[in-house]
């Protein structure tokens, strides 16, 4: 009995100090402090977005250029 205890804590804690070090399931989720920039230049290293539009969205993150409104029909 004492020893399924202990196995049960040591367990938990591994789990619990995984969860903190990145080792979970979810390592390429956009919640770990990434900014709209940094998705931005992601997205342009990646080939996704080309030039023009890269810089045209970065003026508009970085509050140069005022946002480009869609008018609706």
């Amino acid at each position: 009995m004492m020893f399924g205890l202990i196995i049960l804590v040591i367990v938990a804690i591994y789990m619990f100090n995984s969860g903190k070090a990145g080792g979970s399931c979810c390592t390429n989720h956009q919640s770990q402090g990434h900014t709209s920039l940094d998705i931005l230049n992601d997205r342009y290293a990646r080939g996704e977005i080309n030039r023009e539009e890269y810089l045209e969205r970065k003026q508009e993150l970085s509050g140069q250029k005022p946002p480009i409104s869609i008018k609706k029909g």
